[in-house]
């Protein structure tokens, strides 16, 4: 039996910035040696649909498995990374034409059902977490209707199985560095962290655009740090790594857990640097001194609205206040620091964009004086199937119950549209003036 495992393009097309391929590698550990394995990462290659042909032909599998991670680029883009799925697997299908295809990943979770009808020359689907339904699909037998989160197909129907099983997230394998190797990432990028490290998984969030309780369940389940710490050491020492971005929703919750692992990755000594994304209420100058302590080198924020009745709107469940505080215990650290946020919500007016130009300009006051704001990232909501915004907005009327939200889909009434661009030329004239040494008027 030859499984063929293939990440797909992440971002876009010849863009430099790389992950590496966490879930789809963990995957790859699982495989049993008595099948022959290949693996391919699309992104390293600068013509990646001539590798990939090279690759099918020389290996001709028996099951190809796909990890499709991103649905479009976020950022306003209207671009559909559709092609990253529908390309390849239209390509295997007509070189190998009885090959098994199977795909998976974040990105097909959110539209399982849709992509199946979209691209009919996939096989299955693994819907949510792929550890546990992965090892089940390669049993000699196995019968399709009682493996939790399987997407079929059965004489033209297809056919979605209950909830996908959680893994045990202290049992996660580690990564077969062997298949990918770490060195063919590191050195790479220029902004962002290639290797990914998980201290948790799902959020009890309820922010109402979000797809990170869906994807990865409502119920926080924590790593162990000693696990995760391992996992680092490891990762550095035999690999080089040293820089690490954790993947979790948010980081820095529950507080008792994050003291844990930075307490843990501090205790070894292990001297790496590692970013994450921070929820403004947990943060402490207490919390924040201990990660930088253990390695912290940049904080971001996904704050995600500059009004109080924005934060409502988005169910934020904080304030302005919560921002503007995380922003001055970041700027007195000095710690390099990211901002997000969506514009021109559902209800917004004149009057709130003004009050979120306020809320930038103390934002940027703040952060001056330590020059260490490193970029505030405006968006439209990417609107998600179920998730409790779109839901209202179909409620209501604003957005038609037939919309196709596999392709992008930005609620940004063309109104207001203007006012993320205001916004944008603010905080980029904040920054040339900043490097230069030029006051603000």
């Amino acid at each position: 039996m030859k499984i063929l495992l293939v990440q797909l393009p992440t971002s876009h097309f010849g863009a430099k910035e790389l992950v590496y391929p966490l879930g789809l590698s963990r995957l790859s550990s699982l495989v049993p040696d008595k099948y022959f394995k290949h693996v391919l990462d699309m992104n390293l290659y600068v013509d990646p649909w001539e590798k990939l042909h090279g690759v099918v032909k020389d290996v001709m599998p028996d099951i190809a498995i796909l990890s499709f991670r991103n649905i479009d680029p976020l950022a306003g883009h209207q671009t559909s990374y559709i092609s990253s799925l529908k390309t390849p697997v239209k390509m295997i299908r007509s070189m190998v034409p009885e090959v098994k295809i199977i795909v998976g990943g974040p990105a097909f979770t959110l539209f399982a059902k849709r992509l199946l009808e979209e691209i009919p020359e996939i096989d299955y689907g693994i819907s949510g977490e792929g550890e546990v339904v992965f090892q089940k699909m390669l049993k000699a037998s196995f019968e399709l209707e009682k493996i939790p989160g399987l997407i079929w197909k059965n004489k033209g129907d297809i056919i979605q199985n209950r909830s996908w099983e959680k893994t045990d997230i202290d049992s996660l394998s580690m990564i077969d560095a062997e298949s990918f190797r770490p060195s063919d990432y590191l050195e790479k990028n220029q902004y962002v962290a290639v290797m990914g490290i998980e201290g948790k998984r799902g959020c009890d969030l309820r922010c109402s655009y979000c797809t990170y309780p869906y994807l990865g369940g409502r119920r926080l389940r924590l790593r162990n740090p000693v696990k995760i710490a391992d996992e680092v050491e490891y990762l550095k020492k035999e690999y080089g790594v040293r820089l690490f971005h954790f993947t979790d929703s948010v980081v820095n919750r529950p507080a008792d857990h994050f003291r844990a692992v930075c307490q843990e990755i501090l205790g070894r000594k292990l001297d790496i640097g590692w970013t994450g994304f921070f929820r403004e209420t947990d943060l402490t100058s207490e919390l924040l001194n201990l990660a930088v302590s253990s390695g912290l080198v940049a904080v971001y924020f996904s704050g995600d609205a500059l009004t109080d009745d924005g934060l409502k709107v988005l169910n934020k469940q904080m304030t302005k206040k919560d921002i503007i505080n995380a922003a001055r215990i970041t700027a007195k650290s000095g710690i390099l620091t990211m901002c997000h946020f969506l514009i021109n919500l559902p209800g917004e007016t004149l009057d709130h964009f003004h009050e979120a130009s306020r809320t930038i300009d103390e934002i940027l006051e703040i952060h001056a004086p330590a020059g260490n704001l490193g970029a505030v990232i405006f968006n439209n909501i990417r609107l998600y199937p179920n998730a409790p915004i779109t839901n209202r907005l179909i409620k209501s009327g604003i957005l038609s119950p037939d919309t196709d939200l596999l392709f992008p889909v930005y609620y940004n009434p063309e109104k207001n549209s203007h006012f993320l661009h205001r916004l944008e030329a603010k905080c980029h004239e904040a920054g040339v003036f900043s490097r230069l040494g030029l006051g603000m008027k």
